[in-house]
């Protein structure tokens, strides 16, 4: 068996159906399958594929790029300037490829001018693709007004993770069928196609050796994962940012907290938290709703796993040991993730609300002003609906006792609480016994099994 490609057909879609020649940006967050659309799109075509690597010098990288226009049209070429290399390349018929098309600005920041002259003034050219995963600096390049590029794209693709659908089916082909084994692989790697990958190279048969064998052995191929994204992105300043996420992953979500935690000065934390939710799209910044404040959180569930056990447990030396250390906190980053998965792919449950959110509130408790979250709320403004959920990653739930802890929490909600409908849900893998109605509300309750098959259907 052959690792086959999935999903992204509406991707694919929309690269087949506009009528070349044009120039399409697929951008979006590292490992997220960005040069595998793009091979794939071009797999029966004629297509170059070129790899912007700034660790080459210019020179050899003009050199590599003339050799490879040269093999393709069958002349030898030793093109010396940026200039001659467009000139031939807008004399070939076929698509192609700039991989990393960003990296460019550290090589020469010229390019871009040039391709923006040669796309606007030639009437023959070929279709071309450009990939980036520094989403800031895409954005840059093509999307603001006054840079190079700026409304010439006429394909803007940002690409997202697979859903878990797509997962659940890449995992059963594999022979990965067990029903909780693959929601705790989505609830490690999410939906981001190149860890799946990694399943299928090292023969991986369970979350188990998964752990094990692709992040924490001494030679597991993702033991530096993050902190190789952070060196590649921010150079000699990676150690900043990797403090800030590592205090966030600790969870620190205030700006304050967060600048404590990470030894910066909280007048300089706002320009580092920017870089890492604008450029690489690992944090997102959450407004808590009906107050003025906002919190941050670590967007992808692997990069919050390995902060929150590869960085923190740096020091333990024996992968083994690490390994049981992790395997016996493994429940509660499996509890928090399961919770963030919910919330992520709500809209597959439920599509009916318009707002999404984790909730913070303080409620009175013994003449005490005592602090509270609920997991899930979601609003629908024009019908005034609020739906309040709670997520366990635990066996045989008792959703009564959860539900009378949640209809004691609504009453501080602070949202049309003379008018409003109130529905409940508890998810959870698996439950003592499901209800419908708690003291006449609404109850919803999905394990694991409920989940699977709204996922399918999504």
């Amino acid at each position: 068996m052959t690792i086959k490609f999935y999903n992204r057909e509406k991707e694919l879609a929309l690269l087949k159906k506009v009528r070349p020649p044009y120039l399409a940006i697929i951008y979006g967050r590292r490992r997220i399958g960005k040069t595998a659309l793009s091979l794939e799109f071009v797999k029966d075509r004629d297509f170059l594929y070129f790899f912007v690597n700034p660790k080459k010098s210019e020179q050899l990288l003009l050199k590599e790029f003339s050799e490879k226009i040269g093999e393709k049209i069958g002349i030898p070429l030793s093109l010396r300037t940026w200039e001659e290399f467009f000139e031939v390349l807008f004399k070939y018929k076929g698509i192609v490829i700039f991989d990393e098309f960003q990296k460019f600005l550290e090589i020469n920041e010229a390019v871009p001018f040039i391709l923006q002259k040669f796309w606007d003034t030639k009437r023959e050219k070929p279709t071309i693709i450009i990939t980036g995963s520094v989403i800031g600096m895409i954005k840059k390049l093509f999307m603001e007004s006054g840079s190079p590029l700026f409304k010439r794209a006429d394909i803007l693709i940002n690409l997202k993770e697979l859903r878990p659908k797509d997962i659940f089916k890449i995992l059963s082909d594999f022979g990965i069928n067990n029903l909780e084994e693959k929601f705790k692989f989505y609830l490690l790697f999410g939906g981001v196609p190149y860890y799946y990958s990694l399943l299928y190279k090292y023969q991986i048969e369970n979350i188990r050796e998964a752990i094990f064998e692709l992040i924490v052995d001494e030679h597991a191929p993702l033991r530096r994962e993050v902190e190789d994204v952070l060196i590649e992105a921010f150079k000699k300043e990676y150690s900043t940012y990797l403090s800030i996420m590592y205090a966030i992953a600790e969870g620190k979500t205030k700006l304050e907290e967060i600048a404590s935690y990470a030894g910066i000065k909280t007048t300089s934390i706002s320009y580092y938290l920017k870089d890492l939710i604008e450029l690489l799209d690992l944090v997102e910044k959450h407004e808590i709703k009906f107050k003025n404040k906002s919190i941050y959180e670590i967007k992808d569930r692997f990069h919050y796993f390995w902060l929150r056990f590869m960085y923190r447990y740096s020091s333990i030396i024996d992968p083994k040991v690490l390994f049981s250390k992790i395997m016996n906190e493994i429940n509660d980053f499996y509890g928090r993730c399961f919770e963030k998965m919910i919330r992520d792919n709500f809209l597959y449950i439920f599509g009916n609300y318009e707002k999404v959110f984790k909730y913070y509130g303080f409620l009175k408790k013994g003449g005490r002003r005592v602090s509270f979250d609920i997991d899930v709320l979601a609003l629908n403004e024009k019908t005034r609906e609020l739906l309040l959920a709670e997520c366990k990653w635990k066996d045989k739930v008792n959703p009564s006792k959860i539900c009378k802890e949640l209809l004691e929490k609504s009453k501080y909600i602070p949202w049309h609480l003379e008018k409003r409908k109130e529905t409940l849900a508890i998810f959870a893998k698996s439950f003592s016994k499901k209800i419908s109605e708690f003291k006449g509300i609404k109850v919803y309750c999905f394990d694991l099994k409920d989940l699977e098959n709204l996922f399918r259907k999504a």
